[in-house]
C-alpha cells in the first residue's frame, strides 16, 4: 500500500525544465523529472542544473520520496554537491512539495515545488553552512519557473 500523501504529487509525473538562477547568481537551464519508483511505494525525482551551454552540470540530485516506518514521509535523496541525504516532507499547503533536512556535513538544505498552474512549478532550493541563519526572507536560494515538456515524439523518417 502506498501512503496516501505520495498521490498528492503522482500528478506532476513527467518531465519538467525551464530557466532559472543558481543561489551564486548564476543563469541556469534546469531538468526535473517525476516518476513512479519502487512498484509504486515512492516518488521518484531526478533533478539537474546546468550551465546555459549545457557543458557544466552545476548540481545533480536522484531522490525518492516515500513513507518511513514511523509514518514520516522522507527523501532519501544523492546530491553531486552534498552527498547523500535525507529530507522530510515539511507540513505545507496543496500543491506544495517542501523538503529540509541536513546534509553529513552539517548543512541545511530545503527544496520547494510549488504549483502554480496545471503545467508549471515554481522552484526554489537553498543550502546554507551549520550554523548559518536561514530564516531571512533576502536569503539567496536556486530559482526556476518550470514548464512542463511534452513527451519525446521522433522524427518522420
Amino acid at each position: 500500500m502506498t501512503a496516501p500523501k505520495l498521490d498528492d504529487y503522482r500528478r506532476w509525473i513527467g518531465v519538467w525544465s525551464g530557466a532559472g538562477e543558481t543561489q551564486a547568481g548564476q543563469e541556469t537551464l534546469i531538468r526535473t523529472t517525476f516518476e513512479h519508483g519502487l512498484d509504486g511505494f515512492a516518488l521518484a525525482m531526478h533533478f539537474e542544473a546546468w550551465d546555459t551551454t549545457l557543458t557544466t552540470l552545476y548540481h545533480g540530485v536522484h531522490a525518492h520520496l516515500s513513507s518511513a516506518p514511523n509514518g514520516a514521509m522522507k527523501a532519501i535523496a544523492h546530491s553531486t554537491i552534498h552527498g547523500p541525504l535525507i529530507l522530510e516532507l515539511t507540513p505545507d499547503d496543496e500543491g506544495v512539495l517542501a523538503l529540509a533536512g541536513d546534509s553529513l556535513a552539517g548543512s541545511r538544505i530545503s527544496v520547494t515545488f510549488v504549483e502554480e498552474a496545471p503545467d508549471e512549478l515554481m522552484f526554489t532550493a537553498f543550502w546554507r553552512p551549520p550554523g548559518a541563519h536561514t530564516s531571512e526572507p533576502d536569503t539567496p536560494r536556486m530559482t526556476c519557473n518550470l514548464k512542463r515538456s511534452p513527451p519525446f515524439k521522433p522524427p518522420n523518417r
